[in-house]
C-alpha cells in the first residue's frame, strides 16, 4: 500500500492539494466539533495512515508449492526468472540499509515467503511493521514477530486442490490456530462465494480472525480466456470460457451481501468493513483509468515514490504495482483497495455518519495489517 499517487502526494496531515482537499478537511473538522468523540477516532486513524508512511515490499523466494489458478506471482513479466541472493549476509545488510531509509512498514512476498524464513528473521530487528503473506502450508517460526496474512481460497479440500494444485486449508488451520501474528485473508472468487460463512465459522472454531480478498485476474489470466486458451498443468487448470472465478455484477453483489452478513453473524472473527465492502463491491472499476494503457490512475498501491519494490536479487524493480500483472480494471486486491482509505473523499464526508464509517475502515484496517514488532510475544 502506498499513500503517494503519480501526481500528488494526500495526507491527512498535510491539505495538499487536489481543488476539494481543503473543503474536506474543513468538513472532517465539522463533524468533530458536532460530535466530540470523533476526534480521539480521527487523530488514531492519522496515526494508522503514519504506519503507511513509507513502505516497502521485498521479494523472499521465487519457490512455491502450489500452483494458484491465474497465479499472481508467476503470471505475467520475468519475476520469477531473477536469480535470487543467496547469501544471507546480503539480505542482513540490505535489509539494515532499508531501515536506515526509514521503512515504515515491509511486506514481504513473492512466491511462498515461508520456504525461505532466514530471509524474514534477516529482516526482523529492522522494520516496526511487517507482514507476511504465506498459503499457510509451512509453519512460520513463532518468533517472527510480525503479522502473517494466510492465504485461504476454499473451505473444502475438493475445490482447494482444483483452485490450488493441492490442499492447503487444513494445514494453515492447524499450523495457525490461535497464533496471534496470523490473520486468515480468504480469497474469495465468483466460485467461493456462498462459501464465506463455512470459512468464518472454520475461522471462529481454530481462534482466527478472518478478513477478505477478492479474486482479480491478471492480464495473462484475462488474455488466456479471451483467446480460448487450452489448459495447462500449471496456472490455467481449469478455467475456461463458460466457466472462471471471475466476477460479474450479480456475483459482486451477492458476495457483498454474503460478506455482510458475516460481519453481522461472526463479529469477534470477521474483521471486515461494511463501508469499505460496499465500495469495493460496486460494479465497474474502482479506479480512473488511463484510456492508453489502461493502469490505474488514482490506485495508491502504485509503486511511486517513496514506496519500492524489490525483487529477490536485492535491485528494485520499477514494476507498476504490487501486483503487477493484475488487470487495473476490474483489480478488487485488498492492497489497493484498502490504501484507497487513506485520505477521506468527498463521499466520505457526506455526512456525518459516511465521516464515522471512514474511521471506522481505518480502526478495521489497523486490525488486519498492523502488528507491532515490539509487542510480540511468541507462543510456546
Amino acid at each position: 500500500m502506498n499513500q503517494n499517487s503519480q501526481n500528488q502526494r494526500l495526507s491527512l496531515e498535510q491539505p495538499s492539494l487536489p481543488l476539494d482537499t481543503g473543503e474536506i478537511l474543513r468538513a472532517c473538522r465539522r463533524f468533530q466539533s458536532e460530535d466530540p468523540s470523533l476526534r480521539s477516532r480521527y487523530l488514531k486513524a492519522k496515526k494508522v495512515v503514519r504506519a503507511f508512511k513509507k513502505p516497502s515490499f521485498y521479494e523472499i523466494t521465487t519457490r512455491c508449492n502450489l500452483k494458484c489458478e491465474g497465479c499472481y506471482y508467476f503470471e505475467g513479466g520475468n519475476t520469477s526468472e531473477i536469480p535470487e541472493k543467496m547469501q544471507l549476509a546480503s539480505w542482513e545488510r540490505f535489509f539494515e540499509a532499508e531501515a536506515q531509509r526509514d521503512v515504515s512498514i515491509a511486506y514481504f512476498v513473492g512466491a511462498e515467503p515461508a520456504l525461505a524464513q532466514e530471509r524474514l528473521f534477516a529482516a526482523a530487528d529492522y522494520f516496526p511493521y511487517g507482514k507476511v503473506g504465506t498459503n499457510g502450508t509451512v509453519r512460520i517460526d513463532p518468533a517472527l514477530p510480525y503479522r502473517i496474512g494466510v492465504s485461504l481460497w476454499a473451505s473444502d479440500d475438493m475445490l482447494d486442490k482444483r483452485l490450488r494444485g493441492g490442499s492447503a486449508f487444513r494445514k494453515a488451520l492447524r499450523n495457525y490456530a490461535g497464533d496471534p501474528r496470523a490473520i486468515v485473508l480468504f480469497t474469495v472468487s465468483s466460485w467461493t462465494v456462498d462459501q464465506v460463512p463455512k470459512i468464518a465459522e472454520i475461522c471462529a472454531d481454530h481462534n482466527l480472525p478472518l478478513t477478505f480478498n477478492i479474486y482479480s485476474p491478471t492480464q495473462t489470466f484475462n488474455r488466456k480466456l479471451a483467446e480460448a486458451k487450452p489448459n495447462d498443468s500449471a496456472f490455467f487448470r481449469v478455467s475456461s470460457v463458460q466457466e472462471s472465478p471471475r466476477f460479474d455484477d450479480e456475483a459482486l453483489d451477492r458476495m457483498r451481501r454474503a460478506m455482510n452478513d458475516a460481519i453481522d453473524k461472526f463479529p469477534d472473527t470477521v474483521v471486515y468493513s461494511k463501508y469499505y465492502n460496499d465500495y469495493i463491491c460496486q460494479p465497474g472499476s474502482r479506479y480512473a483509468l488511463d484510456p492508453d494503457t489502461g493502469i490505474a490512475q488514482d490506485c495508491q498501491s502504485r509503486i511511486l515514490d517513496p514506496m519500492r519494490y524489490y525483487d529477490v536479487s536485492l535491485n528494485q524493480n520499477p514494476v507498476k504495482c504490487c501486483t503487477p500483472d493484475v488487470d487495473c480494471s476490474t483489480c478488487r486486491m485488498y492492497g489497493g483497495g484498502w490504501s484507497s482509505q487513506f485520505m477521506p473523499r468527498a463521499k466520505d464526508v457526506a455526512d456525518i455518519h459516511a465521516f464515522s464509517s471512514w474511521i471506522d475502515s481505518l480502526e478495521t484496517l489497523e486490525k488486519i495489517m498492523l502488528y507491532s514488532a515490539r509487542d510480540h510475544q511468541p507462543m510456546a
